[in-house]
C-alpha cells in the first residue's frame, strides 16, 4: 500500500502533474479512497483490489509521461505560457532608441525621463540603464543612430558627367537631411538649444558638420571638378546644399510638409541648382 501510495503522490505532486491536470486528481482521487478505507478498517477493499488499483495507477503515470502527452522534449522553459523569447542586446537597444524618440518628440529632453523610455518600450528600468547609463547617453545614441548622408565617393569612371554626379550628390543630401526622423530630432534641438547646449553643440558637430564632410570629401575625390580659385571644398559643399535646401528645410521643420511634397519641390529645384553652380565652374 505504501508503494502504491508514493505512486499516487508521485503523479499528484511531481513536474508531471502540470501537463496532465486531470490525471493528477484521478490519482489523489484513488488515493484519498485506499486511505480512508484502509484507516476505517473496511474489509472489502481486499488485496485484489489493491492490485487492481496498483494497475490503474502505473496506467495514470503512464499517461502523464510527456511521450504519451504528445509533449516529448518539452522543457520547463518552452513550457512557460506568456514568456516573450529573450531579445538580443542589439534588439533591445533599437526598441529602447525608439522609445526615446517617440518620449523625447512628446515630452522634450527637459521633461523626459528614462523611467518614461522603459515604459514606453516595455523593458524594466534597470534593462534600460544597463544599455544607457543617463539621458545624456541615451540621446547621443539617438543623434548616432539617426541618417547621416553617406555620399557615394567612388571614382569618377569617365562615362557619367560631371554635373550627373553634383545631382546625384545633392540628392543624397537632401534625401538624409529631409528624412522624417531627422526632421523629429532636429526640431528637439531647436527646441532644447538655449537651455541645454551641450545637446546642440553634440547634433550640430555629428549631423551637421558630419553631412558637410561627407560631401566636401566626395567633391574632393572627383577629379573632373574644378572649383573656382580660393574656394575650398568645404565652402563648396556648404553652398551647395544650403543653395539647394533653402526655406525648404525650415518649412519642412515648421509647417510639417510631406514627404511628396518635399519631393516634389526639390525635383524642380535641383535643376536651377545645378544651373547655378555649373555656370560658376571654370572649365576643364
Amino acid at each position: 500500500m505504501r508503494g502504491m501510495a508514493a505512486t499516487y503522490m508521485s503523479v499528484a505532486k511531481g513536474p508531471r502533474a502540470q501537463t496532465a491536470p486531470s490525471a493528477m486528481a484521478s490519482a489523489v482521487f484513488l488515493f484519498c479512497m485506499v486511505f480512508v478505507s484502509s484507516a476505517a478498517g473496511v474489509e472489502t477493499w481486499n488485496w485484489k483490489r489493491y492490485r487492481f488499483l496498483g494497475k490503474i495507477g502505473n496506467a495514470i503515470v503512464s499517461y502523464c509521461q510527456p511521450e504519451s502527452c504528445g509533449m516529448a522534449g518539452m522543457t520547463t522553459a518552452s513550457a512557460t505560457v506568456g514568456r516573450p523569447p529573450s531579445l538580443a542586446d542589439d534588439d533591445r537597444k533599437a526598441l529602447i532608441l525608439q522609445a526615446a524618440e517617440t518620449v523625447f518628440d512628446s515630452l522634450g529632453y527637459g521633461d523626459a525621463t528614462m523611467e518614461e523610455v522603459a515604459r514606453a518600450c516595455g523593458m524594466a528600468k534597470k534593462t534600460v540603464y544597463k544599455f544607457f547609463p543617463d539621458k545624456a547617453s541615451l540621446f547621443g545614441a539617438l543623434v548616432d543612430s539617426h541618417d547621416v548622408a553617406v555620399i557615394d565617393s567612388r571614382a569618377a569612371t569617365g562615362e557619367e558627367q560631371p554635373e550627373a554626379r553634383l545631382v546625384r550628390l545633392l540628392e543624397d543630401v537632401a534625401a538624409a537631411i529631409l528624412s522624417p526622423r531627422q526632421i523629429t530630432l532636429t526640431r528637439l534641438v531647436i527646441a532644447e538649444s538655449i537651455k541645454y547646449p551641450e545637446l546642440a553643440q553634440r547634433f550640430y558637430r555629428d549631423c551637421v558638420e558630419k553631412t558637410m564632410s561627407h560631401v566636401a570629401q566626395a567633391l574632393a575625390s572627383d577629379p573632373s571638378l574644378r572649383l573656382p580659385r580660393g574656394l575650398d571644398n568645404k565652402t563648396f559643399a556648404d553652398m551647395l546644399v544650403s543653395t539647394l535646401l533653402g526655406s525648404i528645410h525650415l518649412r519642412a521643420l515648421m509647417l510639417n510638409l510631406s514627404r511628396e511634397a518635399l519631393e516634389e519641390e526639390l525635383s524642380g529645384r535641383v535643376p536651377l541648382v545645378m544651373d547655378l553652380i555649373v555656370r560658376s565652374l571654370p572649365a576643364r
